[in-house]
């Protein structure tokens, strides 16, 4: 039984995005108590090496915690956050639930109550899609879209959408302290070590920036950024 959902936010100069991340968070907090009242969520944002206004921004969530970090490896920081976590609760850590995503995105309102339905009917890791925030080139999206499984069972992981329940993070060894790829490297143990239920759903999808100038070398920013690139010379 999950008694309490933990949800990782890593920021890193994310001053500009953070609120919108945020209040999306806060809806889908509320509508996960309404669904079960007596269930407790924490929401820690990992202010990593940031020289922005992020903490400012942070600091304005009455019901934000924030943890800091100068590790500059987004890896690392999302480790910081679960860690705040299981170690700040008397509950064990089977009964905790790790909900992960980032400061650039937007969870829908259902996200939090579909983690924890999945938790509850036995998953020990949910792999979520996402998908283009607004504002991206209409080629480009289509183009996007065209190499993208966006159903039940798809290959794709990202740590924008991703959950998993403490015990099983725990016994992984928890985030590898990466700058970037921690999310595949994750769910790699995790397929590796052969007992485990891992859900790859599209039920859940996640919103996310897209913005040029992304944080994590090799993420979904420089992915656009190619995917613009090839449109351009087509």
């Amino acid at each position: 039984m999950i008694d309490l959902v933990g949800v990782v936010v890593p920021a890193a100069n994310e001053a500009d995005l953070l609120g919108g991340c945020l209040d999306a968070i806060r809806e889908a907090r509320r509508a996960l108590r309404r669904r079960w009242p007596r269930l407790g969520v924490r929401v820690v944002v990992v202010l990593d090496s940031c020289t922005d206004a992020t903490a400012d921004v942070a600091s304005c969530y009455v019901d934000v915690e924030t943890v800091t970090v100068s590790d500059g490896r987004v890896g690392a920081a999302r480790a910081a956050g679960a860690g705040r976590v299981l170690r700040e609760t008397a509950l064990p850590n089977r009964s905790v639930w790790l909900a992960n995503t980032d400061a650039d995105s937007r969870v829908r309102p259902d996200w939090l109550i579909g983690m924890v339905e999945f938790a509850r009917t036995g998953a020990d890791l949910v792999i979520g899609t996402v998908l283009p925030g607004p504002g991206l080139p209409l080629e480009i999206e289509r183009r996007w879209r065209a190499e993208h499984v966006l159903s039940e069972g798809h290959p794709h992981v990202h740590g924008a959408n991703l959950g998993i329940r403490g015990d099983v993070y725990a016994g992984l060894g928890g985030w590898p302290a990466l700058a970037t790829g921690e999310d595949a490297a994750l769910v790699r143990r995790a397929n590796a070590a052969g007992h485990l239920s891992l859900i790859r759903t599209a039920s859940l999808p996640v919103y996310t920036s897209v913005r040029a100038d992304g944080r994590a070398p090799g993420g979904f920013s420089s992915y656009l950024r190619g995917l613009a690139a090839v449109t351009a010379s087509s």
